[in-house]
């Protein structure tokens, strides 16, 4: 497989990530403070089940990362160039 094709596939794969609506709802609301899984299950309404199974998407995606403080982790978005293409392609669809 040649480097295009490579970089053809991780595109698709980061935009099917940014396809869902629990993964960008969870992303906004990092955008506001680094949170733990109850903080975020609670926010959306969600179990922490399925808020802990997205969270493992994105971060295998490399979306967000974690700090440990004791027994929980702490979520966070890895950097703003998330928030930029969010922001961009919102901007698109408001044209």
């Amino acid at each position: 497989m040649s480097n295009n094709e490579q970089t053809i596939g991780r595109l698709k794969d980061f935009f099917k990530v940014l396809g869902d609506e629990t993964r960008v709802r969870i992303i906004l609301l990092l955008r506001q403070n680094p949170l733990n899984v109850s903080d975020i299950a609670r926010a959306l309404k969600m179990e922490q089940s399925a808020i802990s199974h997205q969270l493992r998407v994105l971060y295998q995606h490399r979306v967000v990362t974690y700090v440990r403080s004791g027994q929980e982790r702490i979520y966070e978005i890895v950097d703003d160039h998330i928030y930029e293409i969010i922001a961009q392609a919102q901007e698109h669809i408001e044209e």
